[in-house]
């Protein structure tokens, strides 16, 4: 998980595997085959224990064996060839020896593991071997070399390989699941260090160890890549990208001077039972289709291919430009940024995104003309030099070379090609999927093409995947918003499914920008019994899950539910009780029972304590609920967790235990709850930082800006903390603190306010959650507490640059469901129903992500790739967001 909103990134596969709609945690993995348990179990004396859990591994325990807490252990991988001969090689040992070991469930699983889908520190891990000791370590790696010198496997890039072998290696790390609770709600695994004190297991894509602690094989180290030179010729300057396959560096040639790019590939990662091209396959592969490709302009150019060490390499010519999705994340002229466009403002976008159109669908025709089909066509993939114009097409390990079926243009060379590997590669959400050893073709070329352009309107190309429906009305709507003519929209549609017109829709959509003109805003579609309508639909699709489910708790939610806990009030189901009881009166009781029975058995060792992510956040619930005594119990386990300040923000940390403590406060008017915000506010002070604009908060080495996890959030506590004790430091405190996000405010040519993602960050951000939506929103409630026409003023510049605004998720706390809280409250302050209006577009703009099923609807998550029901991401959020346009009510676990 990355960043302070933990978004995953390497690791998100991890939770699509086992359903094709929701995310599920590969620890509820049930499999079909049940191959390599069945295997062992046939290969293990009677009383060895086979364990029979869901989850990818099978664990196995010899009888009386002891398996340490930490400690060296063995890994194995192999190839999916010979994944059975290894175990019946290697199992006779480990009897012999009475070592615990677990293997990989399936050979699905095995696949996974072996390609760059898994996560760099646990690729390639096919069996693991608990030894008891160091020297049962040695012994054992000497005996599995014996057995396993004939077989290869992956290298595993979290270990030390032992010796010679292409199978063996070994690491230090837990054993048992040793855990512990971080601030931000995850579950650490723990090792124990040389001195006895537990220490987080670093499970890195690098071989590490605790300090303290040896390594039994101080004499075998490996090659040394802090001065890499390849070939005598390429040293490498910075490292492009990092996968299982191999790394893709920036070199200089010291031959010639030049900067280059080398791209590695390492043996038998990527071969798996649906394709036998390994990662150096691929890369031979690319190397032929550059080859072919050579002096076209549009790919970069070889230099040469080689192996050294055990691993292949290309290198070739650093083409010119970033990313097409990198250059899309900032593009100022972005149609989805347009906030209140001109015509001036559209024709700008539609020449610039017509102009890039243009040279892809150019850049591909090159391509097609030369016998290759690209297949993996993605904005990764295409770079695109702003000052020039230029697109380069790169990653053709999947190309595929035409023999027969080469466009009629095609020079006669591209009709006599060798034989082309068919290697199922290509990015979710742009390529198409084929039957097994089907080769790809240029009409599949010609629709990942279609949804690269509709990357130009706008970027959600995986939600397409799981709403293709959704594609053609999303697209138009957006459209008639900003302005942009319907030509566009058929570029965009037709590129896809009549190729042959791909010339005439380029001149139609070239004559149609003369016709732009500026347009007043959409009114909104939807009347408040339209919205009700909805909203009760959000709620049947969710009361239905609740009593179809084999638990009420286990809901389609993010896949950080699966990385924190199942009751949290951004993921889990408190935030999704809470929509309910608002929303339809009474969640259903399954769900009320299944959240009170859940939150009995919280500690401080198995929930963090803030408000979004822990158990302030469920007491919060269970009071609104009703469930005054189990809500009570609960705050006052909370008031003792030792995590308590080690964070200050809103959401992980003091300040949303000390707001939840007010909030019951208000609601039972015990005076301890009223001393417990006190005691957060003055445990979290110490921590904060002075600075000429104010006072903030430092997490995980940056300052935040925004509600969450910036000063905002913790000044709004300070105010309602002001507003029950009436001391001027609490007043002071709130002042400085809402200041420093204040001051931190830039404005662009027309005024318009804009917040920066945090102080190192050169990322502007909208959100509720962080930036800009979640700071208008306190400024609002300041005004409302003090009258200081400041913060009223401030609120307004902020809703200026966001009216209008599309973001690429629909939800509540980093979507549009957020923006439009942010104007449900700008009306209710103001009585302006301009305000209203644009809270109602953003309600038409949350629909277009509105999936349609036949109990309910449902929206897509964050990263669209899955369906989410949860506050933070999913329908909770964006049912209780179109639930204010219709109702009086605040924004929950945050007004009280």
């Amino acid at each position: 998980m990355q960043g302070i909103d933990r978004r995953a990134k390497d690791r998100l596969v991890d939770f699509t595997l086992t359903h094709p709609e929701r995310y599920e945690s590969l620890d509820g993995y049930r499999s079909e085959t049940h191959d390599f348990r069945n295997l062992v179990t046939s290969l293990l004396p009677a009383p060895w224990k086979v364990g029979q859990n869901p989850g990818v591994w099978c664990a196995c325990h010899a009888p009386g064996a002891r398996v340490p807490d930490d400690g060296f252990k063995i890994h194995l991988s192999t190839t999916h060839e010979r994944a059975r001969a290894m175990l019946t090689a290697i199992v006779p040992v480990l009897v012999d020896e009475g070592t615990s070991f677990k293997v990989l469930v399936d050979e699905r699983i095995l696949d996974f593991s072996n390609s760059t889908f898994w996560s760099r520190g646990a690729s390639g891990k096919f069996v693991t071997v608990y030894p008891a000791d160091t020297d049962q370590l040695k012994r054992l790696l000497d005996r599995l070399a014996h057995v396993t010198r004939d077989f290869e496997g992956p290298y595993i890039l979290s270990d030390k390989r032992y010796k010679d072998s292409k199978v063996l290696f070994y690491r230090h790390g837990a054993f048992t699941r040793a855990l512990r609770i971080n601030v931000l709600g995850e579950r650490v695994a723990l090792v124990r260090a040389a001195d006895g004190t537990l220490v987080p297991d670093q499970r890195s894509p690098c071989f590490a160890l605790p300090e303290g602690v040896e390594d039994p094989f101080p004499d075998t180290d490996e090659q040394d890549d802090d001065d890499l030179v390849l070939k005598g010729r390429y040293r490498a300057i910075a490292s492009l990208s990092a996968s299982s396959k191999g790394g893709v560096y920036r070199c200089l040639d010291l031959d010639t001077g030049a900067e280059v790019v080398v791209k590695e590939a390492r043996p038998c990662v990527n071969r798996v039972r649906s394709s036998p091209f390994d990662a150096v396959a691929c890369l031979q592969n690319e190397h032929r289709i550059l080859q072919r490709l050579a002096g076209t302009g549009v790919a970069p150019a070889p230099i040469e291919f080689f192996r050294e060490w055990e691993h292949s390499f290309i290198a070739m010519e650093l083409a010119k430009g970033a990313t097409l999705a990198s250059h899309l994340a900032r593009w100022p002229a972005a149609a989805a940024l347009m906030m209140e466009p001109t015509a001036a403002d559209v024709r700008t976008y539609c020449e610039e995104a017509l102009a890039i159109a243009r040279n892809i669908l150019a850049a591909a025709r090159t391509i097609h003309a030369r016998g290759v089909i690209l297949q993996d066509i993605s904005p990764h993939n295409i770079l695109f030099d702003p000052d020039h114009g230029t697109i380069t097409f790169i990653d053709f390990e999947s190309a595929y070379l035409a023999p027969t079926d080469a466009p009629t243009d095609a020079p006669t060379d591209a009709l006599a090609a060798p034989e082309s590997p068919i290697i199922p590669l290509y990015t979710p959400g742009f390529g198409v999927e084929r039957p097994p050893g089907a080769p790809p073709t240029f009409a599949d070329d010609h629709r990942a093409l279609s949804r690269v352009l509709g990357e130009l309107l706008y970027p959600i190309a995986p939600f397409f995947t799981l709403a293709p429906e959704n594609k053609a009305p999303l697209f138009a709507h957006l459209a008639r918003e900003k302005g942009i003519p319907e030509p566009f929209l058929r570029l965009i549609l037709d590129t896809g499914e009549h190729p042959e017109r791909i010339d005439p829709l380029l001149t139609a959509t070239e004559r149609s920008i003369a016709e732009i003109t500026t347009h007043a805003p959409l009114p909104p579609l939807r009347s408040d019994d339209d919205l009700r309508t909805i909203i009760a639909s959000i709620g049947s699709y969710l009361v239905d899950q609740i009593h179809t489910a084999r638990d009420p708790l286990h809901l389609p939610v993010d896949y950080r539910r699966f990385t924190t806990n199942p009751l949290s009030a951004a993921y889990g189901a408190s935030g999704i009780a809470l929509f309910l009881k608002r929303a339809l009166g009474e969640p259903p009781e399954p769900l009320v029972h299944a959240l009170a029975r859940e939150a009995a058995s919280i500690s401080n060792d198995t929930f963090a304590p803030g408000l979004y992510i822990g158990s302030s956040g469920v007491a919060w619930t269970l009071l609104e609920l009703g469930l005054q005594q189990q809500a009570e119990r609960l705050m006052h386990l909370t008031a003792r967790s030792p995590l308590l300040f080690e964070s200050a923000d809103l959401f992980y940390g003091a300040a949303g235990y000390g707001l939840t403590n007010l909030f019951f406060f208000a609601r039972l008017g015990d005076e301890i709850y009223r001393d417990n915000a006190i005691a957060a506010l003055e445990g979290l002070a110490p921590a904060l930082r002075t600075a000429p604009t104010g006072r903030s908060w430092e997490s995980m080495g940056t300052i935040h800006h925004g509600l969450a996890h910036g000063a905002s959030g913790i000044a709004y506590f300070a105010l309602r903390l002001h507003q029950v004790t009436g001391k001027d430091e609490h007043l002071a405190l709130a002042r400085d603190l809402l200041a420093f996000d204040l001051a931190s405010a830039e404005r662009d040519a027309t005024g318009r306010v804009l917040f920066k993602r945090s102080t190192r960050e050169n990322v502007y951000y909208p959100y509720f959650r962080i930036g800009s939506a979640g700071i208008g929103a306190i400024a609002l409630r300041f005004h409302e507490a003090l009258g200081d026409d400041l913060y009223l003023q401030m609120a307004r510049q902020i809703a200026r640059k966001l009216a209008g605004a599309y973001s690429v998720f629909p939800s509540n706390l980093s979507g549009m469901a957020g923006l439009g809280n942010f104007f449900v409250d700008l009306h209710r302050h103001t009585g302006d129903p301009s305000y209203l209006d644009e809270a109602r577009r953003f309600a038409d703009r949350v629909m277009l992500f509105a999936i349609t099923r036949p109990t309910g609807l449902v929206f897509p998550g964050e990263e669209l790739v899955r369906i989410s029901t949860d506050y933070a991401t999913g329908s909770a959020g964006t049912g209780t967001f179109l639930h204010r346009i219709t109702a009086p009510a605040g924004i929950p676990y945050l007004d009280i």
